[in-house]
């Protein structure tokens, strides 16, 4: 097995304009969370639930600027090549392989929790195992077109996305803004409780740990990737305080997919049920994600093991397929869920900061011996 270079120097076709990250890190965060999330926090802080998503995102922004300038103590290395920088060969091999199976099951719990919405919804006897393999090849299909086809399709999701919030409208007439008052009624141990639930919603802007050496000009990274982190906190408050004034305080605990409940009061003369078309147009939006966790996996293999892309991605595909014939109830899916955000919180509150000082550590002893 040859040695791993810590920096990766992709070819200059490969690489993106920082600008781009606004769409690829925003799009990142938008997953299954946006479905249901407004319950578990609710649950925690009442009608505050809303301060506990700013506290979150506050959080996360924090993160992000302490992921790129971990990142920018390296000449366009990626957490791979830190890993090996740090820990050396069989250490930094193990954190990586770590974080490729955070993202592995990561895309198993999105592809599950969307295959479970389907079927709650739309078409209870729809096979899991055919709709798994539909969003497995479209994975598959996506990955063949490489890095810039994956950030494409992220800013078609955009799109999409944006496109979607204007349906929120329905709600909003409805809504019942007294649902807010008292403000500040909830501790500030429940309030954090309350953001101890979002993890798993917003995590996805990891990913800029594995997409800086393609950037062209890394010195605006930060500036693009706080946008889009922004972008998504706003989203994420714009749903939780619709929620609140929407649904009453015995609604909210009882009502698992929230968001997607908001569709069920819009009515066209020619469609009532919206939901038939919003659940669809959210499975490109998701594949998006399925299609950038896979490639960090796959670019891990290649750069730490050395193993053809490909070849990985067939493996990787058939694991991802049986994995949908052992999770087959409601209580399992939550289960996966509950786990993956437990794991989130490591991950992208946790992680960066730890690694930070790490970095900061070993570069001040190098320099202070370089000095001598």
């Amino acid at each position: 097995m040859t040695k791993m270079e810590i920096s990766d120097k992709p070819r200059k076709g490969l690489m993106f304009q920082a600008f781009l990250l606004v769409f690829v890190i925003s799009k990142a965060q938008l997953g299954v969370g946006v479905l249901g999330f407004q319950r578990v926090i609710f649950k925690s802080a009442g009608h505050d639930a809303w301060i506990s998503v700013i506290v979150a995102g506050l959080a996360a922004h924090l993160s992000v600027w302490l992921m790129i300038r971990t990142l920018a103590h390296y000449d366009s290395a990626d957490l791979f090549g830190i890993h090996y920088a740090l820990f050396g060969k069989w250490i930094g091999r193990m954190l990586s392989l770590l974080f490729m199976t955070y993202f592995a099951f990561y895309v198993l719990t999105i592809s599950r929790t969307y295959i479970e919405t389907v079927q709650s919804w739309i078409f209870p006897d729809f096979p899991t195992w055919l709709l798994m393999l539909l969003l497995i090849t479209l994975i598959a299909y996506g990955l063949t077109g490489g890095i810039r086809v994956i950030i494409g399709m992220c800013l078609f999701g955009f799109v999409c996305w944006i496109m979607t919030t204007l349906f929120f409208y329905a709600a909003i007439k409805h809504a019942q803004w007294s649902f807010l008052l008292p403000i500040m009624e909830a501790s500030p141990s429940q309030l954090l409780q309350g953001a101890s639930k979002m993890p798993l919603t917003l995590a996805g802007f990891e990913v800029i740990f594995f997409l800086y050496p393609f950037i062209r000009d890394q010195q605006n990274a930060n500036r693009y990737a706080q946008i889009g982190v922004l972008l998504s906190n706003l989203f994420y408050l714009l749903l939780m305080v619709i929620s609140i004034v929407y649904y009453s305080q015995n609604q909210m605990p009882k009502t698992i997919w929230a968001t997607f409940s908001f569709l069920k009061i819009i009515r066209f003369p020619f469609l009532e049920r919206f939901e038939y078309i919003a659940i669809p147009i959210w499975m490109l939006i998701l594949v998006c994600n399925l299609m950038l966790f896979t490639w960090v996996i796959l670019r891990g293999m290649k750069r730490v093991f050395q193993q053809n892309q490909k070849r990985t991605l067939a493996v990787f595909c058939i694991i991802l397929f049986a994995c949908s014939f052992l999770f087959q109830k409601h209580g399992q899916i939550y289960k996966m869920n509950s786990i993956l955000n437990s794991v989130s919180t490591y991950v992208i509150f946790l992680y960066p900061p730890l690694l930070f000082l790490l970095v900061k550590t070993v570069h001040a002893f190098k320099k202070r011996t370089v000095q001598r």
